[in-house]
């Protein structure tokens, strides 16, 4: 039986960065959500989505349809919070997150943001160990206003591009 080698399948994914508003990207985002998180409250998305500044949401498009996403936003002049980012289970394990975090670091330099930060649920662990293998440091923790224990992670940026 031919197997096919990763190469040949990541290219039937494209990534795109989304350039539209977002408000527009609001119901998609919302179903892409639903499939990616168990038990997925929308009032999360849709009262946030309206009041972050300059978004920035980079997809991975799988046959047309949106399959992964990563969604940061600005936090003052130097730090791009990135907030909420999934991958479809069908395509989980093959590199997506990756594309889509690599993608999203390399337009926040380019942008100016010297610092990527985001806060992870710390039952999350294949979350924390990708933050991780990317640079990311363990900058702090909390128990959020709901009970639930998060890790804060960052990355300079800087680094990044030296590589």
């Amino acid at each position: 039986m031919p197997t096919a080698d990763l190469s040949t399948f990541m290219s039937r994914i494209d990534y795109q960065r989304w350039t539209g508003p977002i408000a527009e990207a609001a119901d998609p985002l919302l179903g892409l959500c639903t499939a990616v998180f168990d038990e997925f409250d929308p009032a999360y998305l849709l009262g946030r989505l309206p009041r972050i500044a300059d978004p920035d949401l980079w997809l991975a498009i799988e046959g047309g349809e949106w399959a992964g996403f990563k969604l940061g936003y600005r936090r003052g002049d130097a730090l791009l919070y990135s907030w909420l980012g999934g991958v479809h289970p069908r395509l989980r394990g093959q590199g997506v997150a990756s594309q889509l975090m690599e993608r999203q670091h390399r337009h926040a330099a380019a942008a100016g943001y010297r610092f990527v930060e985001t806060r992870t649920r710390t039952a999350n662990n294949p979350m924390i160990l990708l933050n991780l293998r990317h640079g990311f440091h363990v900058a702090g923790f909390e128990v959020d206003a709901h009970g639930v224990a998060v890790v804060t992670q960052r990355k300079a940026l800087e680094s990044a591009l030296a590589r």
